[in-house]
């Protein structure tokens, strides 16, 4: 279970590595994105109704409500950090123990993302945007602690698609 911590808590060891990312992208949408989005909804939704799916239209409706309230707000800045106790994002420390494993997509200039997956199944996949750190340090750190997944080439089909689709 991952501890709530402020910075004076605690001593997590020595700090390998820290920096900060945003919460989120805020991308730059064009007029044609949002006739193509617009465009998209109503057909999904007219697609609903014929077919009487009116929990598909509610979900298309409260999904576009979380898109329109989340781009409203700007992205805060979260702090991220490798200590010897284990990895930290704004003073929440998650230590070895629970975290299964890492990886690393490194395809600049589109993707630099560390990922984590950890032993509890409730818990999500961890992306962690690397920003100008160097992944070959970064991936020597963390094999001190916990196993790289080898096997993973490429960026999880969900955040391709968020990044493409600009969500």
């Amino acid at each position: 279970m991952p501890k709530d911590l402020t910075k004076e808590d605690i001593n997590l060891g020595k700090t390998l590595s820290d920096w900060t990312f945003p919460e989120f992208i805020k991308y730059q949408y064009t007029r044609g994105w949002y006739i193509s989005f617009l465009v998209i909804l109503v057909l999904l939704l007219i697609f609903s109704i014929v077919t009487t799916n009116i929990l598909f239209a509610l979900i298309l409706i409260i999904a576009t409500t979380i898109l329109y309230i989340t781009r409203k707000h700007n992205p805060e800045n979260i702090n991220f950090a490798i200590t010897e106790e284990g990895i930290t994002i704004n003073y929440t420390l998650y230590q070895w123990l629970e975290i299964k494993n890492f990886w690393i997509i490194y395809e600049p200039p589109q993707v630099k993302n560390l990922y984590f997956e950890f032993k509890n199944l409730l818990l999500p996949r961890l992306p962690i945007p690397m920003q100008d750190q160097d992944p070959v340090t970064i991936r020597e750190m963390l094999l001190e602690y916990i196993d790289e997944d080898i096997e993973r080439e490429g960026e999880p089909i969900s955040d391709n698609l968020s990044r493409k689709l600009k969500i």
